[in-house]
């Protein structure tokens, strides 16, 4: 007999932002926000009314589980804001908004480690769903349900981007008022729904506008929070100052700086993502999370423009390829001579010149859209060469991570390029490393967090505008600078993207070689099997004396390499 045993979404840091429902007949638990369900209890009756499409009527950042006495349901938001994983273990099915409280069950018992994952963890520096690190346990896809019934398991979409480009052509003051107006309606939701909501100041455009939107929406004052570091260059507090001087706000910040326990910090992030995480502007989120925490209860955050409108440097690189394209460079894109490069034998390791120009030639020959991966890759193709023991890299030969941006990319044919390049980034980067980013970070301290930027009108709009209005030369979001020029100053306007950069390399280097060594030399490490034991010495050794690029170790190389072994202690080893 089937039975629909799981775990009620856990909750491990006691967020308020959930409800449960219940009838008798029916349960519905909720983790997130609903912007536009004033009345939570009436779920269960849309759900009785229309059975799993009510999901198409509701609109926000959550995720939900649904049970009656017939089946289980699992549901995730539309732009995968909020996790959810689930183990199917015979004819039961274990689910949790945490995977610490799925291993823990009785019905997850081998630890084992998929390997798919590690290698497209070392290819993104986030994990791609729907797999996860560990062998069995997956994630619900964004904008998808999993229906469980008699032991059956079916996915099924109940929503996807898609561009739609609107039929008027709208001059461009109609786009940037249209956008305006639908971006203070979805500030305004999140402000309903939390009326003593604070936000996060980067002192950049996405969190400054979502900042001017509140103050323009209500007269009571409210709570901004910034975190910036001692090293000047990566420091925004005074950036953000600007704009909180401007509208008069209160503005708390916090410093960030180097102690002796940042190694054990770091164990501690790994922790809370639950898997293997290799962004580190995970690490300023988590400290401005735990200032705004002790001010409030939830904030309304900037996250998503950059993907939705276009605001980052590699679209703009990629751009300003397509723009300076020779014709030499347009042959070198072809699948015969881009199989034949790959098979040539290149030092990885290397930083002569020749080598140096046979991965630049090699680069050539995949496409712009499937560069943008390439040159973010953590450990890029030619390093896993080197790096990358026997086993490892057949597993990387018969599952290919660029595979999977292909595949994303083959879903919109024909579009531009800046579109494909923000398609990938809308489907896989956002929800796998941005928002998960944010969600466990914010998670980790008790607050709650919710960007007006997800809100499902503002991007279906999104999804209709030109390319020229999202990036127009080398101005980046244009739409959304225009549309709020009378609320910024021009300081904020104009100011140069930094994106929660942090001095990681320079701590690397400078502050904790000894632990980068005691970790990665340590017998445990180098006796997993996953890489080549010299190799991987010479590599770090080298980029620890400053001997080493993007192709043959750089930081994210070895912050990748960090927390995957202490990924491995906290939750393989036990």
């Amino acid at each position: 007999m089937t039975k629909l045993w799981g775990i009620p979404i856990n909750f491990e840091s006691g967020i308020q932002s959930r409800s449960f429902h219940d009838d008798g007949d029916t349960r519905i638990i909720v983790n997130g926000d609903l912007l536009n369900i004033q009345d939570e209890s009436s779920l269960i009756s849309l759900y009785k009314t229309m059975g799993p499409d009510f999901i198409t009527r509701i609109d926000g950042s959550f995720t939900m589980s649904v049970q009656d006495r017939k089946k289980l349901i699992l549901i995730r938001d539309r732009c995968g804001t909020k996790p959810l994983f689930y183990l199917k273990a015979n004819n039961d099915i274990v689910f949790s908004s945490d995977i610490k409280a799925i291993i823990k069950s009785p019905y997850y018992s081998n630890r084992n480690v998929n390997l798919m994952s590690l290698n497209n963890f070392l290819s993104y520096g986030y994990i791609p769903h729907p797999e996860t690190m560990f062998e069995g346990i997956r994630q619900v896809k964004p904008g998808h349900m999993i229906i469980w019934e008699n032991g059956n398991l079916e996915e099924k979409p109940y929503w996807k981007f898609k561009y739609n480009p609107g039929t008027h052509i709208k001059t461009e003051k109609e786009y940037t008022e249209t956008f305006l107006e639908i971006l203070e309606g979805a500030v305004s939701r999140c402000m309903d729904k939390h009326p003593d909501a604070g936000a996060f100041l980067s002192g950049g455009l996405d969190t400054s506008s979502v900042v001017a939107m509140m103050h323009k929406l209500t007269e009571k004052p409210f709570k901004v929070f910034t975190a910036g570091f001692h090293e000047k260059k990566y420091n925004e507090i005074e950036d953000a100052k600007i704009l909180s001087d401007h509208l008069s706000l209160d503005h708390y910040t916090t410093l960030i700086d180097f102690t002796d326990d940042f190694p054990d910090f770091l164990k501690e992030l790994v922790r809370h993502h639950d898997e293997p995480f290799a962004d580190t502007s995970a690490i300023p989120s988590y400290h401005v999370a735990k200032l705004a925490r002790e001010h409030v209860g939830t904030v309304l955050t900037g996250d998503f423009p950059d993907q939705l409108i276009g605001g980052s440097g590699h679209q703009v690189m990629a751009m300003s390829k397509e723009q300076n394209d020779p014709i030499y460079k347009r042959l070198l894109r072809n699948k015969g001579l881009n199989s034949f490069v790959c098979a040539l034998q290149m030092r990885a390791g290397s930083t002569s010149f020749l080598d140096k120009l046979k991965r630049a030639l090699y680069r050539e020959t995949f496409s712009l859209e499937e560069q943008r991966v390439l040159l973010n890759m953590p450990v890029p193709p030619q390093l896993k060469q080197c790096l990358y023991s026997k086993d490892l890299l057949e597993i990387n030969r018969r599952y290919d991570p660029l595979n999977i941006a292909r595949e994303i990319y083959k879903e919109v044919p024909n579009e531009s390029l800046l579109n494909k390049i923000l398609y990938f980034d809308i489907t896989s980067y956002a929800p796998d490393d941005l928002k998960t980013k944010v969600d466990r970070m914010c998670s980790a301290n008790g607050l709650n967090a919710i960007s007006p930027f997800h809100d499902l009108e503002l991007i279906e709009f999104i999804a209709t505008i030109p390319v020229d209005m999202k990036i127009r030369g080398s101005n980046r979001k244009y739409i959304m600078r225009e549309a709020l020029r009378p609320f910024l100053p021009e300081h904020t306007l104009n100011k140069k993207k930094q994106g929660f950069a942090m001095p990681m390399a320079e701590w690397m280097v400078l502050k904790m070689s000894d632990f980068v060594q005691d970790l990665l030399f340590d017998a445990k490490t180098l006796n997993r099997g996953y890489f080549d034991k010299g190799f991987l010495k010479t590599m770090v050794t080298n980029y620890l004396n400053h001997k080493t690029d993007y192709a043959t170790g750089s930081e994210a190389t070895i912050i990748s390499l960090i927390t995957l072994e202490l990924w491995h202690r906290l939750f393989i080893d036990g």
